[in-house]
């Protein structure tokens, strides 16, 4: 039998990235949370990396998107040395092609593969990519006719109307339940209804709005796969919803989902990936794109600004966004109108990433009376979010009353942010549990756990057990 080679490659990348193997154990079970993974890995467990032992996938997958957040390159799992010649690892991300036929075949395939058992397990287990080809430019394929519309000014095929009434169902459900609800039931109409419909001859005019749709119900998907803790999967149906959009050549979704892309990129901590990300969303809707859309795009862009330090440019982004909103008109539709708690919500993020946490107060503070209360996700996450920037200052009363309100609103999610909002109360209140305030929302929580089985929850349980 071969001896095992010492792992040189990765010895280098721990060098690269300034890491001790204990530091690298620790990102690498963080980084198995969204996806519901129990990983217990320690010092000894990279020890026998570095001597050439191999974990089972999708952990070399893990590995290599930690190490390229810490060295702010694209590590692929191969460059780790922790897989053997020619194995596979993660399902490869769908690239955004943009040839005629391509974008409705690679939905096809991959809602078919989420839709069966076996195949479902590597997407579900896929890591992040950080590969260019995962968010392309925009790139037109015919000249422009009118293409970048505003919210609500299209027309209405016959073929189009069910595709648009089922995007605002499955939107609804996310708002109310979060985005695990019903996932399957999103995949399983695209796999079925979606899926025939794109490849059923028609009209370009009709074809066109067709692909648009589908483009919105696959960026819907993509939301409520990263809802369900699945990133890898998440970004390969939002690549999969670009290239539906380009074919559609529907510029404003295009930027849409490059906008949703950058929020998910900074939920993983790729701020300069974010950035990127909001600022090619904004480029490809121009200026000339209707005022609510451009503060949708332009309240992200601040936030990425503000995350990768660029001060001056975040509040550039912030009052030009709050100009636009003011001259916005009202649309209906889960792609055509945005909400003033949206706007506050991302101004209270951009200001708290500057600093400016007092400020950050008022603007979370106006989201959350904005929202309605049975929109449990938004709601829920704008009281946690709110809850922890008073914590920071300090503020312990009046955190914990926002705490109670996203108590109020979890037990009703299935939402892998809400679950790591959880348990960021149960850890940030630690501290205070002699106080009487955090006491009583300690004690509610431990109340919520033992009644709330989110597979998330049961992840971090089973790995508190374990350490």
């Amino acid at each position: 039998m071969a001896r095992k080679q010492p792992n040189r490659l990765l010895a280098a990348l721990l060098g690269e990235a300034a890491w001790s193997a204990a530091e690298l154990a620790r990102a690498v079970n963080e980084s198995g949370r969204p996806a519901g993974l129990p990983l217990c890995y320690g010092r000894t467990s990279v020890a026998r990396w570095l001597t050439g032992s191999r974990p089972e996938p999708p952990v070399p997958d893990l590995v290599a998107a930690v190490l390229s957040r810490r060295t702010g390159r694209l590590v692929t799992a191969d460059q780790t040395g922790l897989t053997l010649p020619g194995q596979a690892t993660a399902v490869p991300v769908v690239p955004g092609g943009t040839a005629s036929g391509e974008a409705a075949d690679r939905l096809i395939s991959l809602s078919r593969s989420d839709v069966d058992p076996v195949r479902r397990v590597p997407l579900v287990n896929s890591s992040y990519s950080l590969a260019p080809d995962t968010a392309p430019a925009w790139k037109p394929r015919r000249p422009r006719h009118g293409r970048l519309r505003g919210p609500g000014t299209r027309s209405m095929p016959e073929q189009v109307l069910p595709l648009r009434e089922m995007s605002q169902v499955f939107a609804d459900l996310m708002e109310r339940r979060g985005g695990a609800h019903a996932r399957s039931a999103l995949v399983a109409y695209l796999t079925d209804d979606v899926s025939h419909l794109l490849i059923t001859p028609m009209g370009c005019a009709v074809r066109r709005e067709v692909f648009t749709s589908a483009a919105e119900l696959t960026h819907q998907l993509a939301r409520m796969t990263m809802d369900a803790g699945y990133p890898g999967l998440a970004q390969r149906y939002f690549t999969t919803a670009l290239g539906l959009a380009q074919e559609a050549d529907d510029r404003r979704i295009y930027a849409i989902t490059l906008r949703a892309m950058s929020l998910q990129a900074l939920h993983l901590g790729f701020h300069q990936h974010a950035w990127q990300l909001a600022d090619t969303a904004t480029a490809t809707a121009g200026p000339s794109t209707d005022p609510s859309t451009l503060a949708f795009l332009l309240s992200q862009r601040a936030v990425a600004h503000a995350r990768t330090r660029h001060h001056r440019q975040a509040i550039s982004d912030l009052v030009t966004a709050e100009a636009r909103y003011e001259g916005a008109t009202s649309s209906a539709g889960p792609f055509d109108s945005y909400p003033r708690a949206g706007l506050d919500f991302q101004r209270g993020l951009a200001l708290h990433a500057l600093g400016d946490s007092a400020q950050a107060v008022e603007a979370l503070t106006a989201s959350v009376a904005a929202r309605a209360g049975d929109r449990h996700r938004p709601s829920a996450l704008s009281h946690a979010r709110l809850a922890a920037v008073l914590l920071s200052l300090g503020r312990l009363e009046e955190s914990c009353l926002h705490w109670h309100a996203f108590l109020d609103h979890y037990p009703k999610l299935r939402l892998a942010p809400a679950d790591q909002a959880f348990w960021h109360l149960r850890k940030s209140l630690r501290n205070f549990r002699s106080q009487p305030q955090a006491a009583m929302v300690l004690h509610r929580a431990r109340g919520v756990l033992r009644t709330k089985a989110t597979p998330s929850a049961r992840a971090r349980s089973a790995r508190r057990d374990l350490v």
